[in-house]
């Protein structure tokens, strides 16, 4: 089994000037060659991306998923994430990368709280409302990245930005969530799954974690991802068990206590639930 590709930020040769860039996808094809750095093939991103098709058709996989994707479609793949591109057919379009720090530090916190589908794992790719405003967008974005603006290129990329991200929310599929308030709630919620679930599954555990009752904290993850806390987490634990035994040589008993499974049994009964198939099953399908 081939060790899984990591892709940071400033190892695939974008530009670290200020933590986000602009690329054509035929130049994300041929990046570093030398490192034997393959998009082709599943990487794991610590960045943000947001796809853009142009041209043609392309079938996207994400965490496992393919995801058809049309001319004008966009697709939002979020920090963490496993993807791939596809190898065939003929397509163009473009790739907005950037880290999650240029996103805090550069975004205002109101449009923030209104793109949160950054965040959502289960977000299917979407129509851009505009083909028009797509193309001026990127245009600007090219135009000012190649300009010198001094301190203030990172402000003036991430509002063109944000124009981008908060065009793309008007899509019904990432209308979610506009609660301003309650978004950095969700976000500790989503850190501590992420920390705790090897440990907890339990939804009043992370409700109590958090201040909230059980009942509050699923309208809160209801408002953001459109789906139980509860599912939330068996998603998250299904997906990191997915990862493992797709990028490594791990045994299926040792994934289940990675994933807070004392009882083997319990684990491939819940893996067969979620996926529908055994994890040796899913093992063999993926590689």
């Amino acid at each position: 089994m081939e060790k899984l590709q990591y892709y940071q930020f400033k190892a695939v040769g974008y530009q670290n000037e200020i933590g986000f860039e602009l690329l054509e996808m035929e130049d994300i094809f041929s990046l570093h060659p030398s490192e034997k750095k393959d998009p082709f093939k599943p990487h794991r991103i610590n960045f943000f991306a947001v796809l853009l098709l142009a041209e043609g058709e392309m079938t996207h996989q994400v965490d496992f998923v393919d995801y058809r994707m049309m001319s004008g479609d966009c697709l939002f793949i979020s920090k963490g994430q496993i993807h791939k591109f596809d190898p065939s057919g003929t397509y163009k379009g473009y790739g907005l990368i950037f880290t999650e720090k240029f996103m805090l530090h550069h975004i205002s916190p109101s449009a923030y709280s209104k793109i949160s589908f950054l965040y959502n794992h289960y977000s299917n790719p979407s129509p851009f409302k505009d083909a028009g405003d797509r193309d001026l967008i990127v245009g600007s974005l090219k135009k000012e990245l190649s300009s010198d603006l001094g301190k203030i290129k990172a402000d003036v990329v991430a509002a063109l930005l944000t124009v981008l991200l908060l065009k793309a929310q008007l899509n019904p599929s990432n209308s979610l969530a506009y609660n301003e308030k309650s978004y950095p709630q969700f976000i500790k919620f989503q850190n501590l799954v992420a920390l705790k679930f090897m440990h907890t599954r339990t939804v009043g555990h992370y409700a109590a974690l958090l201040d909230m009752t059980h009942k509050q904290l699923n309208k809160l993850c209801t408002c953001f991802t459109g789906k139980t806390a509860k599912d939330y987490i068996s998603n998250y634990i299904a997906l990191e068990a997915k990862r493992q035994l797709a990028t490594t040589n791990v045994q299926v008993k040792q994934i289940a206590f990675a994933c807070g499974y004392k009882e083997v049994t319990n684990f491939l009964k819940f893996f067969k639930k979620m996926t529908g198939s055994t994890p040796m099953e899913f093992r063999q399908k993926v590689n």
